[in-house]
């Protein structure tokens, strides 16, 4: 039987994954975050973007602190900064964020599987190549999140969440410092290290 109308009305603001890692240092503070997207529709097109605050306190970025976005598509950096990433608290807030450098990444994979023991993201980009590896997968959830559930505050999101219990971010062969923490999402805990995949952010209908 057909639809005649769709299940989640609205437009649809982008689609892509979005894993993450956010590290903590003894007294609680993020001592190094990085958020990686492959984005296969937005409305500047598709991308790869990965925002990295590896000495989130400091101001500078390389070659003094690990603090870069490595991106194959600036307008697509630009539109995450504005209408996503600049929502996140942890990363908005931190000194660095506001005048992070971006670099072209000339090479970006995937690799490992994380119905297995270890998935990795590397990107490369000028002097620098970042690995993001976690380990210890829990079971995949399904995600439907309300904006009063979400940081933007704006849109509904659909997500395959898979967390992950060890997780590592690696600068040219260096382990960046810290261990991952708790946080709550939609009411379940679980850790600051997690893929998401088929991620999809849409824009309800007004007065929705």
């Amino acid at each position: 039987m057909p639809l005649n109308e769709p299940i989640t009305p609205g437009v649809v603001d982008w689609t892509g994954e979005n894993p993450g890692i956010l590290l903590k240092d003894e007294n609680g503070n993020f001592s190094a975050m990085a958020l990686f997207f492959r984005v296969a529709w937005s409305p500047v097109g598709q991308g790869q973007v990965l925002l990295l605050l590896g000495s989130p306190d400091q101001v500078e970025g390389p070659p003094n602190a690990p603090n870069v976005i490595l991106s194959d598509n600036p307008e697509l950096t630009a539109f995450l900064k504005k209408h996503f990433i600049s929502k996140l608290a942890a990363f908005a807030n931190a000194p660095s964020f506001a005048t992070l450098p971006e670099i072209g990444a000339h090479a970006v994979r995937s690799s490992g599987d994380p119905m297995s023991h270890r998935y990795t993201e590397t990107i490369a980009g000028g002097p620098l190549t970042v690995e993001l590896v976690w380990e210890g997968f829990e079971a995949p959830r399904a995600l439907e999140l309300s904006p009063h559930e979400v940081a933007s505050g704006e849109q509904n999101m659909f997500s395959l969440l898979v967390p992950a219990h060890a997780a590592q971010i690696i600068v040219n062969g260096h382990v960046l410092p810290g261990k991952l923490g708790t946080r709550v999402q939609a009411g379940y805990e679980t850790t600051t290290a997690f893929l998401y995949f088929s991620e999809t952010w849409i824009i309800p209908p007004e007065g929705s």
